[in-house]
């Protein structure tokens, strides 16, 4: 069940907000990951450049969505840029913060929770390094463009 604005800032009170206008990058594929974003207001999209080619958008988000936890779970480089839409309201925390919430009490069950995560985590990133091969499998402009067209739906609703 997905967060409404106002209960993401009561988990994160005191945590910064940022305006991102449409078209500026919010995350840069291969960056490293320092802090998590939830949207508070406003679109963006998640894409991913294989070989040059054109952007192949992944998701498109909406407030009380996150990004940013695929590289803080797995502490891998950023997977996938994403492009505000729209003017973007977004909250900006540290990933220290989300690492000293993830998993650390309740003993065995808090370990086994990060463990669970940080494991779904990697299989999505390897999921997602394999993209090249898909798309590079098909020479031709239009067998291209339905490929991209079924991976986008695929993808749908997937958050980087």
């Amino acid at each position: 069940m997905k967060l409404g604005v106002a209960e993401w800032k009561r988990v994160f009170p005191r945590e910064k907000e940022r305006v991102f206008r449409k078209g500026e990058i919010m995350v840069l594929e291969g960056g490293r990951a320092r802090e998590l974003l939830v949207i508070l207001s406003g679109k963006a999209r998640v894409e991913k450049r294989i070989r040059g080619r054109d952007a192949l958008v992944l998701a498109r988000l909406g407030s009380g969505e996150i990004l940013g936890e695929l590289s803080i779970l797995t502490g891998r480089s950023r997977s996938a840029s994403v492009v505000a839409e729209s003017t973007v309201r977004a909250l900006i925390v540290p990933m220290a913060k989300v690492k000293s919430l993830l998993g650390t009490g309740g003993g065995m069950r808090g370990k086994f929770q990060r463990q669970l995560m940080e494991s779904l985590a990697r299989r999505l990133v390897r999921l997602l390094e394999q993209l090249p091969m898909v798309q590079g499998v098909w020479r031709e402009p239009r067998t291209a463009a339905s490929v991209r067209a079924a991976i986008e739906k695929m993808y749908a609703g997937w958050a980087i």
